[in-house]
């Protein structure tokens, strides 16, 4: 479910106005993060790393309004909630594109996504 955003009452109306002249309005960074803690929890508790990361990033975008804003059509939405869309790779060295909805649950969101990672 989304709402469709005022822009023109919306607080990021300036940044907004600003970036959507830009030919290509995004931006992204890189950084190191040192994930030896969660890495050694995720494979004591026998799970997953790759899930264990994907679940814990979703639910932090989740918790943020900032990162549920999309733009659809020249319009600004916001999105009661996000999911994501991984790249699976497969035994033979290819890859393929997964959609994984975001569920609180952490066990629930497991089940899913192993499913999905399956079918790709």
């Amino acid at each position: 479910m989304r709402t469709k955003i005022d822009t023109a009452l919306w607080e990021r109306r300036e940044q907004y106005a600003f970036f959507t002249k830009f030919t290509e309005p995004f931006f992204g960074i890189t950084v190191q993060v040192d994930c030896t803690m969660a890495y050694k929890k995720a494979k004591d508790n026998g799970d997953s790393f790759f899930l264990t990361y994907l679940y814990d990033a979703l639910r932090a975008t989740n918790e943020v309004e900032a990162f549920r804003y999309r733009i659809v059509d020249n319009k600004v939405y916001l999105y009661e909630e996000v999911h994501a869309s991984p790249t699976i790779n497969r035994p033979n060295g290819t890859f393929g594109f997964a959609y994984m909805n975001y569920y609180t649950d952490r066990e629930i969101f497991f089940t899913e996504a192993k499913k999905e990672i399956e079918s790709v």
